[in-house]
């Protein structure tokens, strides 16, 4: 069985793929916006079908068995579309790249069997993405985002015994309620809320969470009375908190360091102990609801590194996997799983690594050494480690691709963490974002005691740890104000080469650790391709990159970019694909016809 699944309708669309034709289960995933470098994506992932299709040795549509998409609204304006002609027409002007008119034309001419695609609920889709990767035939799910779900996953069956969200049907105790709550009550609102008064968007959480690590150098001043009475079973209700809140300042100043600072660090703070309370709530009752010794945590506030480590410290669980793509990036693949089992899949997949994007070609990177006058060596990990123990600041790219936010080794800024201006640089100088931003460790996973305090392995930088008092000397890079840091534990199994090159560092320095930060930009998604990587290091201030054991530098003929002429050629070079891809995956006469339709 092939079944191909997708998120296609708003942030963060992607798609993921499932192949059991050999007797075991094949998986390839990817988001659209480390394709059309867009970051948070919110186009037709055409790109990401064309990967995930080619992952797999296909190229037409035809060849798949099952499509499942995230029904991420269930109460559409027009039959078979989430986007429809009327919405269509009202948002002519789009945001970020939410361009409803161009997606709604993929979305009624893309060449589907019709009689294949299926819809997944989207808070469903979360609990089959965390259950079905998991090493557990056993297992309460907990899903926390826009939408509230708890679940209970036992072999190859994941049943619902509350969900709520989404405009999609109520779930109570198992049952569904004979009334849907449409409205939006759930555990983010709140912190959402809060991060706009602090001046960023929808996607402002992890910078929120950051700033709440300040409040050990400052006095609390508690600004919002937050409603004690907000839970009601599993559904929380910041309603009453939210219309409460009169006179919150909202920060408009341009220079970030000025956040560091109250009335600012402690909205932050009481943002962020309202989520961890809420969510604890949560884990409470799904322990009492299924009675199971195994948590599976997946939705946008499965990636708050200090709720998930309250969560494990509460011992309400003997076991927890949390998705590296607990996000709505992980959606593709939560369809993909769902159709998979639901239609009578029997194999199961464990996600020991989260490295399930394509790998690159040697080949595009000698063309791109030519054209950007570069040169390259092949160099040893001893050399590397040298490199990084003199201070210097390397990207790496190797193997397959990460999936999810969190880059793991494979698409990484790596640096040393014994400096203590490492920190300032890499925030300055290579990712050009505010300066309380804290970066992570990756540690060789039998070498953490020595230098954290960590609940739990943390293979998907998604736990918070603290350095420990004899380690915080040794490595202030990765340091956050408050002691903590969000570890990376790294294995040899899950990625050897990433693990040989801490331990060379380690056996270098005395210190096997690295500073490892997403390879991007700001404003921009984590880099992809050699292509990719080449642009991002000659626009920063990095001083080389390692590409698959070869290093990348620069000659005295290498040009730099200018950003703007940059995203300029990058949006031309990525329409000219997505033409393409309109041309094989669409039927041409009904997409030219519906767009004249529409003018």
């Amino acid at each position: 069985m092939i079944v191909l699944g997708l998120k296609c309708y708003s942030h963060d669309t992607g798609a993921a793929i499932i192949s059991d034709q050999n007797g075991s289960l094949k998986i390839s995933a990817i988001a659209e916006s480390r394709l059309n470098r867009r970051k948070h994506s919110f186009a037709y992932p055409l790109m990401s079908i064309d990967y995930c299709l080619s992952s797999i040795g296909i190229d037409n549509l035809a060849d798949v068995d099952l499509i499942c998409i995230d029904k991420h609204m269930e109460k559409w304006p027009q039959k078979r579309s989430q986007y429809s002609r009327e919405n269509v027409v009202k948002r002519y002007q789009p945001r970020y790249d939410d361009n409803h008119r161009w997606n709604f034309l993929i979305e009624q001419s893309i060449n589907f069997d019709r009689s294949k695609v299926c819809y997944i609920n989207h808070v469903d889709a979360h609990a089959a993405s965390a259950y079905f990767c998991s090493p557990f035939n056993s297992s309460a799910v907990l899903i926390a985002e826009g939408g509230t779900g708890i679940y209970q996953g036992k072999g190859c069956q994941l049943d619902i015994l509350d969900r709520i969200g989404y405009q999609s049907d109520t779930y109570q105790n198992g049952k569904k309620l004979p009334k849907r709550r449409d409205h939006f009550v759930n555990s983010s609102f709140f912190f959402d809320k809060i991060s706009s008064f602090l001046g960023y968007d929808i996607f402002g959480a992890g910078q929120t969470m950051a700033l709440a690590g300040y409040m050990s150098q400052l006095d609390y001043i508690p600004l919002v009375d937050v409603d004690p009475d907000r839970f009601n079973d599993f559904i929380i209700n910041h309603d009453r908190t939210i219309f409460g809140m009169k006179d919150i300042p909202v920060f408009k100043e341009k220079d970030s360091k000025q956040l560091i600072s109250n009335p600012w660090v402690s909205l932050a703070h009481q943002a962020q102990t309202t989520l961890e309370d809420d969510i604890m709530h949560l884990t409470k009752l799904a322990q009492e609801k299924t009675g199971e010794k195994n948590l599976c945590l997946a939705g946008g506030a499965a990636l708050n590194c200090i709720a998930n480590r309250k969560i494990i410290e509460s011992e309400l669980f003997e076991n927890i996997f949390i998705l590296p793509a607990s996000s709505d990036e992980g959606i593709a693949l939560g369809c993909a799983l769902s159709g998979y089992y639901s239609n009578g899949g029997t194999y199961r997949y464990k996600m020991d690594n989260a490295y399930l994007g394509p790998e690159n070609r040697l080949a595009d990177l000698e063309k791109l050494l030519k054209t950007w006058k570069l040169k390259a060596s092949h160099q040893p990990n001893f050399y590397i480690a040298q490199l990084l123990a003199e201070g210097k600041i390397i990207g790496r790219v190797a193997g397959r691709s990460e999936y999810g936010p969190r880059a793991l080794g494979n698409r990484s800024i790596l640096a040393d963490p014994r400096s203590s201006s490492m920190k300032d640089r890499l925030n300055t100088k290579i990712k050009h974002r505010e300066l309380f931003r804290p970066f992570a460790p990756s540690c060789l996973e039998d070498k953490i005691p020595k230098y954290f305090q960590l609940a739990m392995k943390s293979p998907f930088m998604l736990v918070a740890g603290s350095v420990k008092p004899n380690g915080q000397e040794k490595v202030p890079a990765i340091m956050h104000v408050d002691g903590t840091c969000r570890v990376q534990t790294v294995n040899s199994n899950q990625n050897s080469a990433y693990y040989d090159l801490i331990k060379t560092f380690g056996d270098l320095t005395g210190c096997p650790v690295l500073t490892n930060t997403s390879f991007t930009d700001r404003d921009e998604p984590i880099v992809e391709t050699y292509d990719d990587a080449v642009k991002c290091f000659l626009r920063t201030e990095l001083d080389a990159i390692y590409c698959d054991g070869l290093l990348v530098e620069r000659t005295d003929r290498t040009p730099l970019i200018d950003r703007k002429t940059h995203e300029k050629n990058t949006l031309k070079n990525v329409n000219k694909k997505y033409i393409n891809l309109i041309h094989r995956f669409c039927d041409q006469e009904r997409y030219v016809k519906l767009a004249n339709d529409l003018i």
